[in-house]
């Protein structure tokens, strides 16, 4: 339990990247559009091809989360993304989640960010922008917060999505108990709303126990990377253990010396791009 305590106290105090000081691609724009699970507007960072303006292609397209105390600015900004997608063609929709850990919240029923990425972003982007509306061209990645996300949404809706990305996960988040009064009151109020208190709620949006439920036939993709000096290592080690004992196939990379930082990211964002390329064809 204390490994647990001071996991979330890392993940919850980790300052925000600071977005706010760069300057997006020129492919890289801010949309807003209308969200009906929130019932609010919600904005979202999408990087087109090169071409796109030119082209009557149809593009793949990777749904790239972002950590707690970011938003959509953040990949665009604190990374080479542009760069490295310039090498692919491939559409990148970055939402804004706030710090929601792209759950429907076991305690507020207007809060919904599951329903948000998967029945408003991803018909929404099909319906405005050039994709291939297909699983196969469909794939979801992020970084702790957010690999946790891409994690959960990607297994949960495995017919949506070919490939998942994990960097950093907190994938164990909803694993162990969130709502041990040695927690503190913070830490309650930030996590035990959103993953619930009884083990029927957090089972159902813990990836260790949805991980289960996927036909082996139809199980998405699994890229996870971790900093071997990452807070959040073990769980991602006990993910992975898991998978094999299961005879789930999987990439695992762990790599020394790197920590929860953005030099990390930048570098395993490059690699997810050239996976989920070939992956898409």
């Amino acid at each position: 339990m204390r490994l647990l305590v001071l996991l979330l106290t890392a993940v919850l105090c980790a300052p925000a990247a600071d977005v706010r000081t760069g300057v997006a691609a020129r492919n890289i724009s801010t949309v807003k559009f209308q969200s009906e699970s929130l019932g609010q507007e919600r904005a979202f960072n999408i990087l087109l091809p090169l071409d796109y303006e030119t082209s009557t292609s149809r593009y793949p397209v990777l749904y790239l989360l972002h950590g707690l105390g970011d938003d959509h600015t953040a990949w665009s900004f604190m990374t080479n993304l542009s760069g490295y997608a310039a090498e692919h063609k491939i559409i990148v929709v970055m939402p804004d989640a706030s710090r929601s850990w792209y759950v429907n919240s076991a305690a507020n029923p207007k809060e919904r960010f599951e329903d948000y990425i998967i029945k408003d972003l991803v018909p929404y982007i099909d319906s405005h922008y050039r994709t291939i509306p297909l699983r196969r061209a469909r794939a979801v990645a992020g970084l702790s917060m957010g690999g946790y996300g891409a994690t959960f949404l990607g297994l949960k809706h495995y017919r949506l999505f070919s490939a998942i990305g994990a960097f950093s996960a907190a994938v164990g988040i909803a694993h162990d108990r969130p709502d041990s009064p040695a927690l503190g009151n913070r830490l309650q109020r930030e996590i035990q709303p959103r993953f619930g208190s009884t083990p029927e709620e957090r089972s159902a949006r813990d990836p260790f126990a949805l991980v289960e439920k996927v036909p082996p036939a139809e199980m998405p993709l699994l890229y996870i990377a971790c900093g071997g000096q990452d807070f959040l290592l073990k769980q991602n080690r006990d993910f992975i253990q898991l998978l094999a004992e299961k005879k789930i196939p999987y990439e695992y990379r762990e790599i020394s010396p790197r920590a929860h930082t953005w030099d990390f990211w930048d570098e395993q964002i490059r690699v997810f791009l050239e996976i989920f390329e070939k992956a898409s064809r």
